[in-house]
């Protein structure tokens, strides 16, 4: 079942974003994906598992031209109201409708999370992804204190959550493999990056990039 289907989830997903906590959230995972995509060309972006546009507005300030697409017609719905300079469209990220090699930028912000199956979406990534093209990644972490209490969240607790020896494994084809970490949350749900101790808990956010040779 796609947990995005549901419009009333849908609705409240923008809203996050405007709490303190998903505030101090986005500002370290948008500042660990800037420092990752710095040095790549502002070549046009597939964006898959788009969702509201949260991220395509980001990538679109960063220089991007981005394609967004998703597979839940809600969520395709709620980006479309925002009238961002994007194209949209609805698209399975299991199977990309484009010819080998032919994809400059794919982009993924917490979209792997889920996808039925893992490998079959990176797989075809590798595929549509021209050579010397990059991936753009944003996973949540399987150690983190956010996955060990997803099981109380309506979303999360769909969500197929991803190591760090499980994201590189099924990275195996591309190269130039670069991997950044934040968003630190204590027992309490506290934002502790940079704080003393912060060590002791497994990051929430995995941002990646790799390239195809």
């Amino acid at each position: 079942m796609n947990v995005f289907a549901n419009k009333e989830i849908v609705q409240n997903y923008d809203d996050y974003y405007t709490t303190d906590f998903g505030k101090k959230v986005n500002q370290v995972e948008e500042s660990l994906i800037k420092s990752l995509v710095q040095d790549i060309p502002r070549l046009p972006v597939l964006e898959l598992g788009c969702g509201t546009g949260h991220w395509t507005k980001i990538f679109l300030g960063m220089g991007f031209e981005v394609t967004a697409t998703d597979i839940s017609e809600p969520m395709l719905t709620a980006i479309r109201n925002k009238q961002l300079n994007a194209k949209i469209k609805t698209i399975d990220a299991s199977e990309l409708p484009y010819e080998d090699d032919n994809i400059d930028i794919v982009a993924g912000i917490a979209m792997l999370e889920f996808v039925s199956d893992q490998q079959k979406v990176i797989d075809e990534i590798y595929r549509v992804l021209k050579p010397g093209g990059w991936l753009i990644l944003g996973c949540l972490n399987a150690e983190s204190t956010l996955a060990k209490n997803s099981d109380s969240d309506q979303v999360f607790k769909n969500a197929k959550f991803l190591t760090q020896a499980r994201l590189k494994k099924m990275l195996g084809n591309f190269s130039r493999i670069k991997l950044q970490n934040g968003v630190h949350l204590s027992e309490q749900f506290e934002i502790i990056d940079g704080k003393p101790g912060y060590e002791k808990y497994a990051p929430a956010f995995m941002g990646v990039i790799a390239q195809k040779t």
